[in-house]
């Protein structure tokens, strides 16, 4: 299952409680395993929170991030090639995420040509365990571009503030949005699930329709 993360470290939009819940899971009973985790910005609090709750052998197989600082653990994992670890700019996957939930053939842009994540030379790639294809190169009207291959999400875990009995989520109690919608959609056009953390539940139709930023269509 690829899963996907919103945040910004620090437990800025994170779905803390979530994320508890999963490793609970893994650490009582083995599962789930073999995760792939994608987030474009920095998870965690470089103790427990965020993406150390992953790190774990056997829990996680692959993690492709836009910023590693905030776990310590899951950076261990990566230097020993316990995990297939890779770097892609934190923009051009809240932007991929927009590309997979449109089911475009990824996205195109000139960022990223000529730096680690060009296939040329490194491809993103951040240790000897990492071995998969996340760019190529193609030329259109003789000029060069990456091409970010999409990555189908199977599961979304995201935070809002609260949510209606219809699933309408609202983030007026969060400090940013992020790519909360991005990943949303992008899990859900998937075929994947979406599932929210919220702190309390409205009545239904008792959101003005502008405080709706997630609509209920998309959340499981």
């Amino acid at each position: 299952a690829v899963v996907g993360l919103v945040g910004a470290g620090g437990g800025l939009v994170e779905a803390s409680l979530l994320h508890e819940a999963v490793e609970r899971r893994f650490l009582e009973s083995g599962h789930p395993q073999n995760l792939t985790c994608l987030h474009a910005l920095g998870i965690g609090d470089r103790q427990e929170r965020g993406m150390n709750r992953f790190a774990h052998s056997g829990m996680t197989r692959k993690v492709i991030g836009g910023h590693w600082v905030w776990s310590p653990r899951m950076q261990q994992m990566a230097r020993d090639n316990e995990i297939e670890a890779y770097v892609l700019p934190g923009g051009v996957i809240m932007q991929l995420m927009r590309e997979v939930a449109a089911g475009r053939p990824g996205l195109i842009s000139h960022v990223g040509l000529g730096t680690f994540v060009d296939p040329r030379l490194d491809g993103g790639r951040m240790n000897e365990a990492a071995k998969s294809d996340l760019t190529e190169v193609i030329t259109i009207d003789g000029q060069d571009y990456l091409r970010y291959l999409p990555i189908p999400i199977s599961v979304a875990l995201l935070r809002g503030s609260y949510a209606d009995e219809d699933g309408n989520i609202s983030l007026e109690e969060e400090p940013a949005n992020l790519d909360i919608y991005a990943m949303a959609a992008a899990a859900h056009n998937s075929g994947g699930k979406v599932i929210f953390q919220v702190k309390g539940k409205m009545p239904r139709n008792s959101m003005k329709a502008r405080e709706v930023r997630i609509p209920a269509a998309l959340v499981e």
